[in-house]
């Protein structure tokens, strides 16, 4: 049998109930929330106004820990706030050619300001923060792609890809700057190329020191693509250096294969291939001689040998 068997309960009752409990509920907020409590947080610094020929390259520390005496509400604030000490590079003291210092102790209430309802700051480190200008330099360097692609069967490049803009001027601290010799676009892949890539190559600024400023962080990319098919023609090899002696050789002519672009293939001849015998190089222990492809035309991709060495006999 129910405990609560008989029992009744008026609405209105359970109302005034619920009432109060949120009431007494928010009074114990309140009350929490209007008492002081010692709260510490670390501020990034930075900072702002540099003259234009000059830029900060380091900031030791890059935080301060400000510990200080709030009241909840301010606390509660404050959990909600991007906190960031901004110091106007006129504060800074200088030390060095290239140093200057910063002390937080003489300026507690532009600290005070970055957090909300500060009533006390009861300490502030480190207590000297000491930062490193440098004067800005620039130079310009090459930029490099970084483009991996794998060419349908029968096709590849048909000349050098093109980069826009080439070279790019790089700005930043001097100390920066001269280590920068290049610039290095992310990586990209193409797979079963047949047609001309042309897309747009970004830089990989996570390589690059945040202080580094360039003229431009994208560039156009454009490889052409072509159809390539293979010839070969029989060429004569030409003994050269072979002063007063007699020498024969076996065979006269030798094949020579070549990769060429399917529109550049009726312009070959083979008037533009030559192959030599240098018989200079040769040794009394052997009776061959190494032959070398001396010419072929700049249309043509790739070029080779059928046969890389040839007989020889010198008659007396």
């Amino acid at each position: 049998m129910s405990v609560f068997k008989g029992i009744s309960f008026k609405r209105s009752n359970v109302r005034e109930f619920l009432f109060f409990l949120l009431l007494t509920a928010i009074f114990a907020v309140l009350s929490k929330l209007s008492k002081n409590y010692t709260t510490v947080y670390t501020i990034p610094i930075q900072v702002e106004n540099v003259p234009i020929d000059k830029v900060v390259s380091t900031i030791i520390p890059s935080t301060l820990e400000i510990t200080t005496n709030l009241n909840g509400f301010a606390v509660l604030s404050n959990q909600f706030s991007d906190f960031k000490l901004l110091i106007d590079f006129d504060q800074l003291e200088k030390t060095a050619s290239e140093a200057y210092r910063y002390i937080p102790d003489g300026h507690p209430l532009e600290i005070a300001e970055v957090l909300s309802g500060v009533s006390e700051i009861t300490a502030i480190r480190p207590q000297q923060v000491t930062i490193q200008v440098d004067a800005l330099a620039s130079k310009e360097v090459p930029v490099y792609p970084t483009i991996e692609a794998a060419y349908e069967t029968g096709y590849g490049p048909k000349e050098e890809a093109t980069l826009t803009p080439t070279h790019v001027t790089v700005v930043g601290p001097k100390t920066y700057i001269d280590t920068i010799t290049f610039i290095q676009t992310k990586k990209q892949d193409f797979t079963d190329v047949s047609d001309t890539i042309l897309t747009q190559l970004r830089v990989d600024s996570l390589a690059l020191p945040q202080e580094i400023k360039l003229s431009s962080y994208t560039f156009e990319y454009k490889q052409e693509v072509t159809k390539f098919t293979e010839g070969s023609f029989s060429i004569p090899v030409k003994v050269v250096n072979k002063n007063a002696n007699d020498v024969k050789i076996f065979p006269k002519t030798v094949e020579v294969y070549f990769t060429v672009s399917l529109e550049a293939y009726e312009s070959i001849k083979a008037i533009d291939f030559e192959v030599i015998c240098d018989f200079s190089k040769h040794t009394n222990q052997d009776d061959f001689i190494i032959l070398d492809l001396k010419k072929y035309p700049n249309t043509v991709k790739s070029a080779r040998l059928g046969t890389k060495q040839i007989k020889y006999i010198v008659v007396n």
